[in-house]
């Protein structure tokens, strides 16, 4: 049986963060059924890495909508973003240290209470400032958390001076 089954009432009223809230049920489903499974620590360490970063990936579109609709409660809500993602990356560490243990039936019962909790206590208040708002293919990309801060620009800088000494700059 699923931890968190949806429900209508779960919707906001926006299709695209509808359908990310829809995803994230089903990744803490994931991760709950690979837990009770019993499944390798690899497949659990998996579908956390995917829950934290499609959770970050979410909130990146949910504020660009938030900043777009001229909702005044915007910089709260991004405070709440980042409480959430620091707890879940939290678990996440520790469990990608080797604290097995750390991911519990404690642990899924906080994902479960995060979730529905933020939909319904916090997400529904932003719904009449985003209602009909889309965003842009440039917006959804840099909303996209494609774990890219932490790169070495290296490789980019080599790329760059090849082409200024090619003569064949970008752009």
């Amino acid at each position: 049986m699923a931890l968190i089954t949806w429900q209508d009432s779960y919707s906001v009223g926006v299709d695209m963060i509808d359908a990310d809230h829809q995803l994230l049920v089903s990744l803490i489903n994931q991760l709950d059924d690979a837990m009770t499974s019993g499944a390798g620590a690899d497949t659990v360490g998996s579908v956390l890495n995917v829950l934290i970063e499609y959770t970050e990936t979410h909130f990146g579109r949910e504020e660009l909508l938030m900043e777009k609709g001229g909702y005044p409660e915007l910089e709260p809500h991004k405070k709440e973003h980042a409480k959430l993602t620091g707890q879940v990356r939290a678990i996440v560490d520790r469990y990608n240290a080797g604290d097995i243990g750390s991911v519990d039936a404690e642990v899924m019962e906080f994902l479960k209470n995060w979730l529905t909790g933020h939909i319904l206590g916090v997400d529904r208040k932003y719904t009449p400032y985003v209602e009909g708002l889309t965003l842009t293919p440039e917006e959804l990309m840099a909303s996209m958390n494609f774990g890219l801060e932490d790169a070495s620009t290296d490789e980019e800088d080599g790329w760059e001076k090849a082409l200024a000494s090619s003569g064949s700059g970008r752009g």
